[in-house]
């Protein structure tokens, strides 16, 4: 059974969307009027699977990333690839996301390439979902990963980092590009047998936040 939803609200430029499917894959459920997002720092752990799969993995700093979202972490990853947009976008085929492609022009105000990509919020639980299933790496290494999105530091706790006990999450922010301005989140995280992704834009880092915490689906416990 679905877990319960709060009602999708929109107040003017305030915008939110979820998506969710069984852990085991299967048909994603979309709600909300978002239905994308930058990337931003969920990419990371695409990132970080690469690297791994590439045999270029160092433990701390794939922590650093994961756990701190830690930047210059995730680009020494990133540099460390052949061909990162391709060895990236190939981790996201093999997963079952045959539609999401990386971002390749340099962004003038510093973001990276990678983390502003843009992500369907199915194709980021087809994504997490394979992951967790030990269908991209071998499960020591996917079980190792989905320890650390369970260590995430506390300042980055919000929507789906609430739940308690905690669960394996990772979130992403950053401004919006488009002229009117404001600030979008996107979070991913597992529980319950479940694969979420949620998003939420506002004017600002801490109302997005909060309007995605608003509508984190309500488990009675998580997994």
């Amino acid at each position: 059974m679905w877990p319960s939803y709060t009602r999708m609200q929109r107040v003017e430029s305030e915008a939110v969307g979820l998506a969710i499917g069984p852990l085991e894959g299967g048909l994603i459920e979309t709600r909300g009027e978002l239905r994308q997002s930058r990337a931003w720092s969920t990419m990371k752990v695409p990132v970080v699977v690469a690297a791994i799969a590439a045999g270029r993995a160092n433990w701390d700093t794939i922590e650093a990333a994961i756990t701190r979202s830690d930047n210059d972490a995730a680009l020494r990853l990133w540099h460390e690839l052949d061909d990162g947009p391709a060895q990236v976008e190939a981790l996201l085929r093999q997963a079952g996301d045959h539609d999401t492609t990386l971002e390749r022009e340099p962004d003038p105000r510093g973001h990276s390439s990678f983390g502003r990509t843009v992500w369907s919020l199915s194709a980021a639980v087809t994504f997490y979902g394979a992951l967790a299933r030990a269908e991209l790496l071998p499960s020591d290494h996917s079980d190792r990963i989905l320890d650390a999105m369970r260590r995430v530091v506390p300042e980055q706790r919000w929507a789906l980092g609430t739940l308690d006990p905690p669960i394996p999450i990772k979130g992403g922010w950053g401004p919006r590009e488009e002229p009117e301005g404001g600030y979008e989140v996107i979070q991913v995280g597992i529980a319950d047998g479940a694969v979420i992704a949620i998003a939420a834009r506002a004017e600002d880092f801490e109302a997005a936040k909060r309007l995605a915490s608003k509508h984190v689906p309500q488990y009675p416990n998580s997994a």
